[in-house]
């Protein structure tokens, strides 16, 4: 049986945000914690204050994201109920495109993938696949580093979080938060996924080393506006960053139709595979 899913996430880190509150050096500072710019959040311990904006995302369940890669920008939507479904496109006609609905992992492109796919748009990979199965692995991994509130509430209940300070992101003012993450915790919390892709997850994670740092910025209503995140062996440039907005406002992604997904190995062929 598998443990439990991110709607239950949440809710525990619904009762993370009553037990740690009152945390830390005792009592929150009043007039901070009034201030609508700052958020209510921001005058509580650092584990409360990620733990309330789990609860937030948790309640939005999806939203507009700019994913910033090391080599490459890609934009889309993405949804985080019960599992992490993401769907974004990179620039350019010839850039891959990506769908991860649930355990399944849809990539595309542009004019030449059609033509090697035979008029389809396309191909299901898996991390196992001999010729693009790293590629298939780390946009398995980066969608589920993307989803929120897995990363706010294993930060919270599991992580090492220091408050870093104030500071604005795209013009919007955000409380900034640091947390140090355990590889095998995120990846254990990812219930949603089977053993073999969590298996894939945790491979790819761990070739970064045991732990991760991740940080956070939160606006004044505890939403996430941004996090990035990045191993501790390869270092903050080869780190994945994540923009949120349109909360709750993004169109249900869902699989591409049969008809229109061709055969992995074809795809692979683009790559050398």
């Amino acid at each position: 049986m598998r443990a439990l899913r991110l709607a239950s996430v949440a809710v525990t880190a619904a009762v993370l945000l009553g037990g740690l509150a009152a945390c830390g050096d005792g009592k929150a500072d009043t007039k901070s914690s009034e201030d609508p710019a700052a958020g209510k959040a921001s005058g509580f311990e650092p584990k409360a204050a990620l733990a309330a904006s789990a609860v937030v995302m948790e309640k939005a369940a999806n939203g507009n994201v700019e994913l910033a890669l090391p080599d490459n920008t890609m934009t889309g939507t993405a949804q985080w109920k019960q599992r992490t479904d993401i769907d974004v496109a990179g620039k350019g006609k010839a850039s891959t495109k990506t769908r991860v609905v649930g355990d399944d992992i849809f990539l595309g492109g542009g004019p030449d993938v059609t033509a090697a796919l035979a008029g389809k748009h396309w191909a299901k990979v898996t991390p196992q696949d001999p010729g693009v199965g790293p590629m298939a692995g780390m946009f398995l991994t980066v969608t589920q580093l993307s989803n929120p509130v897995l990363q706010l509430t294993v930060a919270a209940q599991a992580g090492k979080p220091t408050k870093v300070g104030a500071e604005a992101v795209g013009g919007v003012q955000t409380t900034h938060y640091r947390a140090v993450e355990d590889v095998a915790k995120l990846t254990e919390a990812m219930t949603a996924l089977g053993s073999d892709q969590r298996a894939a997850v945790q491979q790819t994670l761990a070739a970064g080393g045991n732990t991760m740092t991740v940080d956070f910025w939160i606006n004044g209503t505890q939403e996430l506006v941004q996090l990035k995140g990045y191993s501790n062996k390869n270092g903050e440039q080869q780190a994945v960053t994540v923009k949120y907005s349109g909360l709750g406002t993004a169109a249900k992604i869902e699989a591409p139709a049969f008809g229109d997904v061709g055969k992995s190995s074809d795809f692979s062929r683009l790559f050398g595979g």
